[in-house]
């Protein structure tokens, strides 16, 4: 997580802000998810889930952060489900007034494919790998 930067600041990488979620990929190996929190970070928001397959890191779920993740849940085999706070374009940070959002990302042999897109509320910072002008691996 730490080689994941925000494009606009390459000092700010991201630190694991959830216990990992593990299923099965449906073909005898598994799927990871974390989420991942900018760091430092003085309120906490701006995040992103980091996918893995088997030791492999395959990607996020998105190529620019989102303000709250509240849940990383596991989906049937080979399927994660991520539910992210969902704010209205005047909502305080602390107090999303739209319904949350879920998210499920099936994994299909090469990378997941998500059932929707997360919800953005204006222009979040978006992210690379460190030393790259890879935006989504």
């Amino acid at each position: 997580m730490t080689t994941t930067v925000e494009t606009g600041d390459p000092s700010e990488h991201f630190a694991p802000s959830s216990a990992p979620v593990t299923v099965a990929d449906g073909s005898g190996g598994y799927l990871t998810a974390v989420s991942g929190t900018r760091s430092p970070s003085a309120d906490g928001h701006g995040q992103l889930v980091f996918f893995w397959h088997g030791t492999t890191f395959v990607g996020w779920d998105s190529s620019s952060e989102s303000l709250a993740i509240q849940a990383i849940t596991p989906g049937k085999p080979d399927t994660i489900r991520v539910t992210y706070a969902h704010y209205g374009p005047d909502d305080a940070l602390c107090c999303p007034s739209l319904a949350a959002v879920t998210i499920e990302y099936r994994w299909n042999g090469r990378g997941f494919t998500p059932s929707g897109m997360p919800p953005k509320r204006g222009a979040e910072a978006a992210v690379r790998l460190e030393g790259t002008s890879t935006t989504r691996p």
